[in-house]
């Protein structure tokens, strides 16, 4: 029965990462749209001080959080039943945005508003407070979807309110109603459409929440010792995180400005394009994980770990190489002339999200096997290694630094991801009882490969076709690099750690669909 029981979650794994690759594909094209049109519609400055906000009132309200929506993922995935548990959450979330309204009225009342958001109107820092806050909430919802088994329904809405979000945009462009203004209210308007739609979704499959509000003294009591005990090792953690955080772009907006919080905003926005298509597949890996330890199945612990973790990297990576390779002509995609002095930037961005994927991958096995002592322990290390790097790289020069703005910052932050996943890396695999070197080799051949065909792919077009027009050189160029890769993974998959199985079940999935619209 067990074998049974096994085969039935790995088919409805692998559906419901086929539904999210589907859709994020679906949401990449959308976004590129996107974010060819709206760092260039807000200009450098403006286009940085919305990145400033919403990242400053996202890490607060991530410190506030204490990691417990991870607990209350875990906890959901394992007893999709415990609906008093969703209860006993919602109430602790709306403490949250209380505690978010004190912490924005707080450097008001002291007059540290203009220390603590530096050239920021406080209309445009109030909507990045609800920003973050709205955000939260959709995560957690979505986060619920995904443990009820409802992310097939959840990702078609997501699907359908990008392409409302997109027309909105197209619209914005088309009207000249672009403002910093205009543009926060849109993002409030597509985050208000999505708690609405997702939590209509999660009532219409009998997932009510309102029968479960009223909680007794046991149960409060009961929840707060499992939440408390989870959180309770984190709280330094992730208070200092949380201040590295903030520091890392107060730092940037404080001593080199907006248009340079800009140019680092774009950089990364560019780069996170590449997260898609793993960042969505995340808390479904976490769940599997959370299931797997719960039945103490070690075999399968490694198997999910291992798949996901080359399949992930290789896919990852695949996107990243190609985007470094071409930064200067994805700048002129998304930014134009006036983000010119973001290629530096953006080339090292763009490799940012390659090792992303393993600190999301190594973070969510260590909360589904509940060793949270551990990654505080490691994230605590690199935290007080990572304050002092991010000032020598980003301060002024009058104090010994070096003031290299948005470069210095993508340098701290790929530099330190790569030492720190790996580090993480080595716990996980020892926990699992299976071979560091492995994934360390993987991880280079990997990115070898990747680079250095991106690189002959990008210079042969350019050669051969100086006369075209860059958009068309670079899609050739594109092509051409997919087409290489995608033979090199048919013909020699062991070089990507990959099982020569799973390529051949990809292949006939592929000509089976093929074959059907024929």
């Amino acid at each position: 029965m067990s074998e049974v029981k096994n085969n039935n979650s790995e088919d409805s794994f692998k559906k419901r990462y086929s539904f999210k690759l589907i859709t994020n594909i679906i949401g990449l094209g959308i976004g590129l749209i996107t974010q060819s049109i709206v760092p260039r519609a807000l200009g450098p400055a403006s286009y940085g001080n919305f990145s400033f906000l919403t990242s400053f009132f996202w890490s607060v309200a991530g410190f506030l959080n204490f990691n417990s929506s991870t607990f209350f993922y875990t906890k959901l995935s394992q007893k999709q039943d415990d609906k008093t548990l969703v209860g006993f959450y919602f109430y602790f979330v709306l403490i949250i945005g209380l505690f978010l309204g004190v912490i924005l009225a707080f450097p008001v009342v002291l007059g540290y508003n203009e220390i603590i958001w530096p050239e920021q109107k406080f209309i445009f820092v109030i909507l990045g407070a609800i920003w973050a806050y709205m955000s939260f909430y959709v995560m957690i919802l979505v986060d619920m979807s995904d443990a009820y088994g409802l992310t097939v329904k959840s990702e078609k809405v997501n699907t359908v309110l990008k392409i409302v979000g997109l027309t909105i945009i197209l619209i914005m462009f088309w009207k000249n109603w672009f403002s910093l203004l205009n543009y926060f209210l849109y993002h409030l308007l597509i985050l208000a459409l999505s708690i609405s739609a997702l939590i209509y979704i999660i009532f219409k499959n009998k997932k009510s929440l309102s029968p479960f509000w009223r909680l007794d003294n046991a149960q409060v009591k009961k929840y707060a010792k499992d939440f408390s005990k989870f959180c309770a090792p984190l709280i330094v953690f992730t208070f200092l995180g949380v201040v590295a955080q903030i520091l890392e772009r107060w730092f940037l907006q404080t001593f080199s400005g907006s248009v340079k919080q800009g140019f680092f905003a774009l950089s990364s926005q560019v780069a996170s394009i590449s997260f898609l298509f793993t960042s969505a597949v995340m808390p479904l890996v976490l769940r599997d994980q959370a299931i797997s330890f719960g039945n103490k199945d070690l075999e399968r612990s490694q198997k999910i770990f291992k798949r996901s973790t080359f399949t992930l990297y290789l896919l990852t990576t695949f996107f990243c190489c190609f985007i470094a390779v071409e930064a200067k002509t994805v700048l002129l995609f998304f930014g134009g002339q006036a983000y010119s002095e973001a290629l530096v930037p953006l080339a090292i961005m763009s490799l940012y999200p390659i090792h992303q994927t393993y600190g999301q991958l190594n973070g969510n096995f260590f909360f589904a096997t509940e060793r949270v002592v551990a990654y505080r322990n490691i994230g605590l290390i690199f935290i007080f290694i990572g304050i002092p790097i991010t000032f020598f790289l980003l301060g002024p020069e009058k104090y010994g630094a070096l003031q290299y703005g948005a470069t210095g910052l993508a340098l701290k932050m790929v530099g330190l991801q790569i030492i720190s996943t790996n580090v993480q890396l080595w716990f996980n695999v020892k926990y699992l009882k299976i071979s560091f070197k492995e994934f360390l080799v993987n991880q280079i051949a990997c990115f070898s490969i990747c680079m250095l065909t991106a690189l002959a792919c990008s210079y042969a077009v350019d050669e051969i076709l100086k006369s075209f027009h860059f958009s068309i050189r670079f899609l050739i160029s594109g092509l051409f690099y997919s087409s290489c890769m995608l033979v090199l993974i048919i013909k020699k998959p062991n070089v990507f750690s990959l099982e020569e199985e799973d390529v051949l079940k990809v292949l006939n999935y592929v000509k089976g669909k093929l074959a059907f619209q024929r």
